[in-house]
Formats: structure tokens, C-alpha cells, sequence
């Protein structure tokens, strides 16, 4: 879930992979990691993820208990 929709995401910024890395003070490589779902972001930086999107917590995670933008 997470893997697909921060493409999505990424992508409806036309942002690159490196970018992302960059505006998120990642090591570069992360969000592919990511995308590829050979990792997984922690719960701080989900939450900062879902508010620079400006999207709910939970359509990054797929968790229908949290439908608030956080």
C-alpha cells in the first residue's frame, strides 16, 4: 500500500526519487527503497510525509482508523 502510493505521490508532484531523498533529509536511495517496499518510513516521518502531501495519515498507510490530516 505504502510502495504505491508515495509514487503516486511523488509523481503527482513530478518529483524525482532523489528529490524526495533531498527534501526529506533521506540518504539518497531511500524513497526507492521505499517504492520497491524494501523499506518502510517510521511513524514521525510518515506523519511528516502525509502533511507535506497534505494528504491523511491513512492513505499512506492504508489504516481506516486514522482519517484525520495529520
Amino acid at each position: 500500500m505504502f510502495a504505491e502510493k508515495i509514487r503516486e505521490l511523488r509523481l503527482s508532484r513530478n518529483l524525482s526519487e532523489a528529490a524526495l531523498d533531498e527534501i526529506f533529509d533521506l540518504m539518497r536511495g531511500t524513497v526507492a527503497n521505499w517504492e520497491h517496499g524494501f523499506s518502510y518510513p517510521d511513524d514521525e516521518l510518515i506523519d511528516d510525509i502525509a502533511a507535506y502531501f497534505k494528504v491523511p495519515r491513512s492513505e499512506l498507510t492504508g489504516d481506516k482508523k486514522t482519517n484525520q490530516i495529520q
